[in-house]
């Protein structure tokens, strides 16, 4: 046999064993099974004792604990929310507030109109048309960074409260008109709030005095219209029980918001402020805020409903009387 057909066959055999070898690989890899892990299967019981169900009628259970600032003692604590030693009348020293509005719900009333002033304060264009917005998120932004300056225990932001509050006044004061200066004004009171909910400073515009004066911090007519809109959310999330019962960390926030701005409506100076008739209403309002709190500790809808018809009426009255 020649020297090139030698070559030739072992080329064929070279060619076909190759082949063989390559098909057995990939058959073996096709019969070898893989052992993976089962997916876990999970029971409503295996989760039983550890989230719960409803977290005001589970979790807050028993007193509410002290808000002590820092170095206080149990002898020198700030009346809680709800103690008998609590009143409705203001004080010189304005010492309610903790009783009335709790840090938290401060803190994400702040943010949410941090994200609606987002939306309110977008172009001049916008602006001129839609100002009166900014208008309120600006009013309320003012008078909730008053309450953080006076609030007698800890709270996000006080270092900065004296500074915010007079600047959001200004805002306020400003978003009066749309023009495109107070658009330029806004705009800059905007970015510095969003720097200090991100953690930063607030950009200190102007010396805030050294005592507040509320008839300054806030207009009455922006601050009735946020009541406005709190007292249609508790009619709409006190409709039925299971509205409540979905709802129930919502309506504590609005009626801890309706007491602050009850509170804040009846201070010195404020438009009306030395009526009686008008303080009584004011503090009929506050009350029955204060029980719609507690019903929603208590996980208590017909409470909650009857005291929400009572902020209801202790508005419109007032209406009626003050338009």
């Amino acid at each position: 046999m020649c020297r090139e057909t030698w070559i030739v066959w072992f080329l064929i055999f070279s060619t076909f064993a190759g082949g063989t070898i390559a098909a057995t690989q990939v058959q073996e890899r096709k019969s070898r099974k893989v052992n993976r892990v089962k997916r876990p299967k999970f029971s409503e019981k295996d989760w039983d004792g550890i989230y719960f169900k409803n977290l005001f009628k589970d979790g807050l259970v028993g007193p509410r604990p002290a808000q002590l600032m820092p170095g206080a003692t149990a002898s020198n604590k700030p009346t809680g929310f709800g103690s008998s030693e609590e009143s409705s009348e203001p004080t010189e020293t304005s010492s309610q507030w903790h009783g009335l509005v709790s840090a938290t719900t401060i803190e994400d009333e702040v943010k949410a109109i941090q994200k609606r002033l987002g939306m309110e304060v977008t172009t001049p264009v916008k602006f001129k048309s839609e100002y009166s917005k900014a208008h309120q998120s600006f009013s309320m932004l003012s008078m909730l960074f008053g309450i953080v300056r006076e609030y007698d225990s800890e709270v996000r932001w006080k270092r900065f409260a004296s500074e915010a509050q007079i600047s959001f006044e200004r805002a306020a004061a400003n978003s009066r008109v749309g023009t495109i200066q107070a658009y330029e004004s806004c705009k800059r009171r905007k970015a510095d709030l969003e720097e200090m909910i991100r953690g930063g400073n607030f950009n200190e515009s102007e010396k805030a005095p050294e005592e507040l004066d509320w008839s300054a911090v806030i207009d009455r007519s922006p601050i009735m219209k946020r009541l406005q809109v709190s007292k249609d959310l508790l009619k709409q999330l006190s409709s039925n029980e299971k509205e409540f019962s979905d709802g129930t960390e919502k309506i504590f926030h609005e009626s801890e918001l309706v007491a602050a701005m009850g509170y804040a409506l009846m201070m010195e100076n404020m438009t009306d402020a030395d009526d009686d008739g008008y303080l009584d209403l004011a503090k009929s309002m506050i009350a029955a805020a204060k029980q719609t709190k507690n019903a929603c500790l208590n996980q208590d809808y017909e409470s909650a409903a009857t005291a929400i018809n009572l902020i209801d009426q202790s508005c419109n009255n007032c209406h009626d009387e003050w338009k």
